[in-house]
Formats: C-alpha cells, structure tokens, sequence
C-alpha cells in the first residue's frame, strides 16, 4: 500500500474519531443539563378555588393555577372564556384569567375543566340572572305526590275525593285552590308522560284524565311584579278505539285554555306544541302572554269538549324573559262552569237572616256590605257590629282585617254552626275601623257554653303545651280546653306557655272528642307572663348535656346558618339558626326509627318574637310553636346566650303524630321559622328521645 493512502486513510479515521468524541460530548453535556433539570414529583393539578361567582353584568376573575404536567383547561359554555387555555408542567402557580359575558337570561351555571390526563380539576362558574328557574317559577305541579291506585271498580281518585295529586310548588302557591268535575288522576306506566309515548321528559307516575263533561281550574295563583308569562302543560290525545284506526291528532278545538284575573270572566289563550301537533304523542304545550299592569292574581281553566280522550300532566307557569300576547280581560266571557262559585243567582241576605235560613237547603247566598274582623290560615269572619258568620275559603284569604267586603257562596252547616262554604269574595275597600259585638265573657260557664252561630266571646286561661299543640286551661273548668281555629302565626307569637292570657274572638265549634271549645282569635292578650314569657321567661335552669343535639341537620337555603354559640357558659354549642330579619328560613333534619319526641331549645332574636313549624312530607307535624327573645341572640356568631331555661324547650310529639306509636323508620322532616316581629329562630340541643 502507498504512503499516500495510508495518509488519507489515517486522516479520514482521525475524522471519524473526532466526530465520536463530540457526539460523545454533546451526549455527556445533555446528560448534565438532565441532571439539572427541577422534579415535579408525581402528576398533579391544583386550583386555588372551587367556584367564582359574578354579577349579570359579567367580568373578568382570576385563579391561581399550579401543574406538574402539561395543562389544558377547557369549557362547553360559549358564555365562558379562559386565558390562557394551556402551559407547561410547573412547580410555580400560573395565573388564568376566567371571562364572562353581560347574562341577559337566567342565573346560570358552568364549569371549568383543568387536565393533566393523570389528574383534572374543576372550577364552578356561577353568573347571576334574572334569578333561578325556581326563582322564576310561580306555579308547579307534576300531579305525583302520591301515586293513584285503580280499585277493583274502577278509578275513584276524582280530584275531588283523592289529593295525592296535589303536588304544587311555586311562588304563587299561598293561596292556590282549586275546582274541577270529571276529571281523576290516573297512573298507567304504559301511557303516562315519561312512557315511550312521550317526546318530551315527563314526570311520569301521575296525570289527570278528562273524562265526562270534564275540566280543572286552578285558583287564585299570587303573581309577582311582572307582567310577561309562558304557561306549559304536557298533554296526549288517546281516545280509545278497539280496531285502533282512530286519528289521535291533537285537536286544539277540542281541549281549551282559559285564564282570569278573578275567576270570573275568562279569555281564551293559543298554546302550541315545539314540532306540532302529534297522533297518540305525549309533548310539552307552551303559550307565552303579556297581563295588564297590577294584575295581582291569576286564574287557570282547563276544559275538553270530548269526554276520555285527553290526557294532562306537568303544568306551570313561570315568569318569561319576554312578552306575548297581550290579555285583554275586559273581553273575557262567562264560562258558566268551573268558576269560584256555581252560576247560580244568589239570595240577597243580611247576615242576621244567614244565621236563621234553613241550611239543609245550602242555599246560594249573597252578603250585603260586611267588614272582616277576623282571619283564619283558612278563611274570614265578617262582622256588622252585631251578627257575625265564618266565611270557609279552604286557604289563606287575600283580605284583611278592616275591608269592606261582599261576599256569595253557599250556606252549609258546620257542627250546629253556620258557615259559608266556596265563596266568591268581592272587596269594596280598605283600612276600616272594625265596631265587634259586645264579648260574651265564658270564663265562668265555661264547661257548659255552647252557641248556633259565631258568637263573641271572651274567657281568661293560662296557656299550656299538650304534645305540638297550644291549649288554654280555663280555672274551673274540668271538662273543656281552649282552642284556636287555624289561627295564624301571628296571633301565636303573642303569647308563650305558661302566660296568664285572655283569648277574645268568635265562637268557631265544640270539639267533644278533644273536648275542646275552639275559637276565632282576634286577640290574645298577656296579662301576666309565665313560663316562656320575655327575656327572662322563668323555668329551671338546665343541665349543661342538654345543649348538644344528637341528631344533624342540613340547611336547605341560604337564609339558614349552622354556627356556633356560648349558651349558660357552656362553649362550642352548635347552633341552626332559621331565617334573618326579613326572610324566613328551613333546614332539613332526619329523625332515627324508634323516635317518640322531639324536643329542642328555641329563641327568638333580641327584642323579637318568632315561631317555627315543623312539617313532613309536607305535611304539618305540629302548630306553629311560638319563641320568645333573648338578648344573646343578636350580632354575629359565635353567640353568647345567656338567662336559659327550661321555658324555652319546646317538644313535638312524634308519636301523637303516629297512632301513640314510636317511628319504625327514619322520617325527614323540614322545620321553617315563621316571621312574628322578626324572621329569625334559634335552636339547638335538638334531641330524638325514644
């Protein structure tokens, strides 16, 4: 071999080599700066928050983010933007701006995904609105409180002898009543509203089924402050055929639709379904209008003028965020059914004459000119200065005490007493002086009185406690207690148990079962407070161990509070405060099998009184129990309570509610504070006692 090629072989080895010794270094050096390189530890994301809230008018907020890992953050709301939407894995916290926009709509809600793959975190966007769809829903009902059972002769749950289909939710509900002829509730899985045969998401369970000369009204409906409405109902047309070849098209001329500002006169409205009308298919109905300004209330009326054809289910009605067809209820007509009261002309009486006319006969009668002096949670009395009558509406009157009213409706009996049943209640004016009749004092006779007619009676007794119920025990008398008919909170958080009281009102009925003699309330007066009177309501002071409550209880709105307190220098006392100055409030509480009693400490704010009520299933489990102030109770938690005694526990009889039974199983029951001079309740050493 030449020199010459050895001299470029050497050369092209050297070359060679030199370039395995750089890559070697290159290597070496990236191995190094690895080496270097900061460890993240195991896959992580976390984000300073859980939720952001905004106003309507929309805005920008930031959170802190920090990943060990490459991020994304994502979102299906296009109301909702994010900045940035990625980055590295990081020990240090990245900030990330979250963007919305104006909401025009409803309070809403979304979301906010932040994803390593490994791990993911979610941040709730809240934006306020026009308000919630509760907010927003003035009345409800899917008809399934209870489910309607087929005897073995048919249906018998007519609306009028079967109320499990009484489900109505709403803020328009406090005075809802209602009427109706030929139509049941049903419960058919096959054809009910979440069948294969709806195409909308029914309730299900329970519908009503317009049978013979059939229709529904709902009554009396409290509207808030707007004036734009959509009401929605589901309905199915399935009229029978046995060859099955009938055409069940959705016939509008067939199934009507009528509202009213008093149940008077109507006015026939369009509604229409979102693909048309269906054969044999169940879907939502919708029809969106405009009322005239100070429309305070309003009237539903459902009719078919084809017997068993139409089926009906989830009706409500809610605020709208536009307007509609504009009603015009001068140009309403008189259906002549299905109104408050039967088309029938009224007999004009005085109220001397109603308390003397044949009641066998339940004449149609209709008032003169009578003032209100009284109110039930279920009706009226009306007073001219010397006869008196209970007007029996079924729910909270809309009128006051002082209106000039009139009133027609029908005369029936009720226990040797006259009463007015189903009226239609007319109102002249307001913010008059009621003149009553001179009081019957029956405070000596009374064992032996009893009268005909709503007399106006006085009595003195003390106030006692029997279970969940408030009673009067009138010195000397051994066989009757005092009653109050459906008295409203109001006059109950005048008084607590053991005052010296004097009751004045209208004779309602003797209750020889309960031996109780029951009264319309116009007044309770104190005349010497006893146990569960005032800040210092006597009683014995209570062990320490009585403040802790063995049962939890979960608050189910914002205006409800668990906190804290110091009660008779016992620290750390938990604490369910109900309600705020304005606002009533309600927590949830479940009471264990085998309970008997409950039984807990209750106060009203300082300087106030109160009341709360307890209620299952929606059910009422007890009366309104009435609270009493205590200067504790003010400012912010934690509380400092002091000067508590044993006047201030109260207890709920569960087994009176239970056949004298204990429960055999676990009840959720719901207790609300009930506004007397203020909204606020609170409780604690709340206790299930078997």
């Amino acid at each position: 071999m030449s020199g010459t090629l050895l001299t470029l072989m050497n050369m092209r080895t050297n070359r060679f080599l030199g370039f395995i010794m750089s890559v070697a270094a290159l290597a070496f050096a990236a191995t190094a700066c690895d080496d270097k390189k900061e460890d993240l530890g195991a896959p992580s994301v976390e984000v300073e928050k859980s939720e952001i809230s905004f106003e309507k008018t929309g805005g920008t907020e930031t959170v802190q983010v920090t990943a060990t890992r490459d991020w994304k953050a994502t979102t299906e709301q296009d109301w909702i933007s994010i900045g940035p939407r990625e980055g590295k894995g990081s020990s240090k916290a990245v900030t990330v701006e979250i963007k919305v926009m104006e909401n025009s709509g409803l309070d809403r809600e979304g979301s906010v995904k932040f994803d390593i793959g490994f791990d993911s975190k979610t941040l709730t966007v809240k934006q306020k609105g026009t308000g919630s769809v509760a907010d927003m829903t003035v009345y409800k009902n899917d008809f399934d409180k209870e489910k309607a059972v087929k005897s073995d002769s048919g249906w018998k749950t007519y609306l009028d002898s079967f109320e499990g289909w009484r489900n109505e939710t709403g803020t328009g509900i406090s005075s809802v009543t209602y009427a109706s002829s030929g139509v049941s509730a049903r419960t058919n899985d096959k054809y009910n509203s979440s069948s294969s045969s709806s195409d909308y998401q029914g309730s299900g369970m329970n519908y009503l089924w317009f049978g013979k000369e059939p229709y529904f009204e709902v009554k009396n409906i409290t509207l808030p402050a707007s004036k734009n409405y959509t009401l929605s109902f589901g309905a199915e047309r399935n009229e029978y055929s046995q060859s099955g070849d009938i055409d069940n098209t959705f016939k509008h001329d067939e199934f009507k639709v009528y509202v009213s500002k008093d149940g008077s006169k109507w006015v026939q409205i369009e509604y229409s379904f979102p693909a048309g009308d269906k054969n044999k298919r169940w879907d939502l109905a919708s029809s969106t209008f405009t009322v005239p300004d100070g429309t305070s209330a309003l009237y539903l009326y459902f009719m078919s003028t084809k017997a068993s054809v139409y089926c009906f289910d989830d009706l409500t009605l809610s605020i709208s965020e536009k307007a509609g067809t504009v009603i015009d209820f001068s140009k309403g007509v008189d259906l002549g059914t299905g109104g408050d009261t039967p088309d029938v002309p009224g007999t004009r009486m005085s109220l001397a004459q109603m308390l003397t006319a044949d009641r066998d006969k339940e004449t149609v009668v209709e008032s003169e000119e009578v003032l209100v002096g009284a109110l039930t949670t279920k009706g009226y009395v009306v007073t001219d200065g010397t006869s008196s009558i209970y007007v029996y509406e079924e729910s909270t009157p809309t009128v006051k005490v002082g209106d000039k009213v009139t009133f027609k409706g029908t005369l029936k009996d009720y226990y040797g007493v006259p009463e007015i049943m189903g009226p239609v209640t007319t109102k002249v004016s307001s913010g008059h002086n009621v003149t009553y009749p001179k009081a019957k004092d029956i405070t000596s006779t009374f064992d032996s009185y009893s009268a005909g007619f709503a007399e106006y009676v006085t009595y003195t007794a003390k106030v006692v406690k029997n279970g969940s119920y408030t009673n009067f025990e009138v010195e000397g008398a051994t066989k009757f207690k005092g009653a109050l008919s459906a008295a409203p909170n109001s006059i109950y958080s005048t008084f607590g148990e053991g005052d010296k009281v004097q009751v004045t009102g209208f004779f309602n009925t003797l209750n020889t079962n309960s031996n109780l003699l029951n009264v319309i309330a116009v007044e309770v007066k104190v005349l010497e407070k006893g146990e569960g009177g005032g800040d210092n309501p006597g009683g014995e002071t209570p062990a320490a161990g009585e403040f802790a409550s063995n049962v939890k209880w979960t608050v189910v709105d914002k205006e409800s509070y668990s906190e804290k307190a110091t009660v008779n220098g016992v620290s750390d006392v938990d604490i369910l405060k109900l309600g705020t100055g304005k606002k009533v409030g309600s927590a949830t509480i479940v009471v264990p099998a085998g309970t008997k009693k409950i039984s807990f400490y209750g106060l009203a704010w300082k300087g106030k009184t109160a009341s709360v009520v307890a209620e299952s299933d929606g059910k009422a489990i007890c009366e309104a129990i009435g609270l009493t102030g205590n200067p504790g109770c003010s400012n912010t938690s934690p509380y400092t309570i002091e000067n508590v005694t044993t006047a201030s526990k109260k207890t709920i009889d569960i087994a009176a509610q239970n056949g004298g039974k204990p429960l055999s199983a676990d009840m959720t029951i719901t207790v609300k504070s009930v506004k007397g001079t203020d909204c606020r309740a609170v409780l604690f050493g709340i206790q299930a006692e078997k």
